[in-house]
């Protein structure tokens, strides 16, 4: 399960410069859309879909980053009280329950992404294909599903080190 561990860390690289980019797609896009508006009147038609298209990606692939970084909010007060291999199931049946429901969202959204109209679909200013924008959730779901994987394995093995 090396692999894993490889495939995940590799993964938050790719997201930390996806986020990179995608912040400086939002600055530029907004700060371009302001100084055409009020300097020189002549409103950009696509600066705001760029600018929520770039935030709709930035802010799956960021809980991606945070469930990695096992940084996503959380209520402690109930895992306080255990320590020890108790603290230890606790966390793993919580890990293998963000899985589950990563897992099925992951999949119902290939089934959304899968169905007949989507690639119909295109946006108001750009008229660039929806998908592109849709394919945020599968793609940040996949980063979801190998990080939780790697969590679990991690939670294993340190199970296998207190025994």
């Amino acid at each position: 399960m090396n692999f894993i561990h490889l495939l995940s860390d590799w993964l938050h690289k790719v997201e930390k410069l996806l986020a990179i980019i995608l912040c400086t797609v939002m600055l530029i896009s907004l700060s371009a859309g302001v100084f055409y508006r009020y300097v020189l009147s002549a409103p950009l038609t696509w600066s705001d879909e760029t600018a929520i298209f770039s935030l709709v990606w930035l802010t799956f692939i960021g809980g991606s980053m945070s469930i990695k970084q096992q940084n996503s909010a959380a209520v402690t007060i109930f895992m306080d009280r255990f320590s020890g291999k108790a603290r230890m199931i606790l966390l793993g049946i919580s890990f293998l329950v963000v899985l589950l429901f990563v897992g099925y969202i992951f999949y119902q959204s290939v089934i959304w992404l899968s169905g007949p109209t989507i690639m119909m679909q295109s946006s108001n200013s750009m008229r660039m294909p929806m998908i592109f924008a849709y394919l945020s959730v599968p793609v940040s779901f996949f980063f979801l599903i190998v990080h939780s994987l790697d969590l679990i394995v991690k939670n294993f093995k340190k199970k296998e080190e207190v025994v």
